[in-house]
């Protein structure tokens, strides 16, 4: 199934009665009973029969279900739904997550029995993605306090500028227009933020696939997205999308039909998350926060020859993770004398009002990457106001962009 990557995977990965389940239950599929006496291997191969008997667009469709299942599946999909689960309030579905080990389990459980929550981790997981890497984000200074046109006329003039920009024709670009709310930084009080999505088919692409015992080749569409979004209280444009060369045209299309108020060009400074700190014994300044308490209880480095290292202690362990280390290690062992790729800070909040107490994970790895933008919005306000506070963020100017990471999605 050279066409279908994801559904391979989670061929692969899930077990053989999970997966067959799956296929029956949300894609009507006629899977084969399972032989109890074969091995994985071979359960696994009568079930790939049957899928690559699938005529090509059918087994699309399952493919686009099986890419979100598992882009939540990988280090930071998991990062989103360690953030997430807490979320699940039926005390029995708690439990049954939580004795799910695999991954891609994980995944594909939260699609089918809450798939709002799902959605939800999806769109952090994409916004986890863009916003740290300058492959694909991209962020504009625009004029404060502007309304953005919603008038069928406006609407109308922007898909066309769109279309004309990408090289489409008009019938295969779609644009959405929306407002939401979310917590400023600072405040926490609800600020609007637009977004607008733009959506354009590819060129079509030829796939081989089987048929009757021959092979033969189909042409398929796929369609790429691009979201731009503007926060009238501080003027910022920002555009995800994989074209970097396009990024500035879209920001600018968005001003001129939707914002009617052209930008410069300016470019909002990237975020560097900077937590060698962490290697070392610190206080962590909660004064003013509706936080009870914060603990590092993770940290990692990358040693010689690929080698690693990693401590973990619990959240109520009377030692700090430092003290820990060296229990573990030796008397002299000290983190500060390594380069620190990972951190897991976990912040336990106080119960205000309606919000019951709990626990935010805080991940850190690798040169810059941060689980702040998997939060929900709430959550990402105040973690983004803490490590401002902690100066574990530090803003960056125009680096050159091989210098960041480049994380593919």
């Amino acid at each position: 199934m050279n066409d279908a990557e994801n559904l391979s995977k989670l061929l692969g990965h899930l077990p053989p009665a999970v997966f067959r389940e799956f296929m029956v239950e949300e894609f009507e599929l006629t899977m084969p009973a399972l032989d109890k006496k074969q091995t994985k291997r071979d359960q696994r191969a009568e079930m790939e029969t049957v899928l690559s008997g699938l005529d090509i667009n059918h087994r699309q469709r399952i493919e686009e279900v099986a890419e979100r299942i598992v882009l939540l599946s990988d280090g930071a999909g998991q990062d989103v739904i360690e953030g997430f689960c807490d979320d699940i309030f039926d005390p029995k579905d708690q439990e049954a997550f939580a004795a799910i080990r695999n991954q891609y389990e994980r995944a594909l459980w939260l699609h089918i029995n809450a798939p709002t929550l799902f959605d939800e981790a999806m769109n952090a997981r994409q916004a986890d993605v863009f916003r740290q890497s300058a492959s694909c984000y991209s962020g504009f200074i625009a004029p404060k306090d502007l309304s953005v046109l919603e008038d069928e006329p406006s609407r109308q003039a922007f898909h066309h500028a769109v279309a004309e920009e990408l090289g489409c024709e008009i019938d295969s670009v779609a644009v959405q227009v929306f407002k939401r709310l979310r917590p400023d930084t600072q405040t926490g009080e609800e600020i609007d933020l637009y977004q607008i999505s733009v959506h354009h088919n590819r060129p079509p692409e030829i796939v081989d696939c089987v048929q009757a015992s021959e092979l033969v080749s189909q042409e398929i569409v796929r369609a790429v997205s691009s979201h731009i979004t503007y926060e009238p209280a501080n003027g910022h444009l920002e555009v995800l999308s994989k074209d970097t060369d396009g990024r500035e045209a879209l920001a600018r299309i968005v001003a001129d039909s939707l914002m009617q108020s052209p930008i410069t060009g300016e470019k909002i400074p990237l975020k560097q998350y900077d937590y060698q700190s962490l290697a070392g014994p610190r206080n962590f300044d909660i004064a003013g926060e509706a936080v009870a308490s914060v603990k590092v209880i993770e940290l990692g480095y990358l040693g010689d020859n690929h080698r690693s290292l990693m401590v973990k202690i619990w959240t109520k362990d009377a030692d700090d993770i430092h003290a820990a280390a060296r229990s573990l290690i030796s008397p002299q062992f000290d983190f500060r004398d390594h380069q620190i790729n990972y951190a897991k800070i976990s912040i336990r909040t106080k119960k205000v009002g309606a919000d019951r107490a709990r626990t935010i994970s805080v991940i850190l790895r690798d040169d810059n990457k941060c689980n702040i933008k998997t939060k929900r919005e709430k959550d990402r306000a105040l973690c983004d106001r803490l490590l401002v506070k902690w100066n574990l963020v530090k803003v960056i100017g125009h680096v050159p962009e091989e210098t960041l990471d480049t994380l593919a999605a």
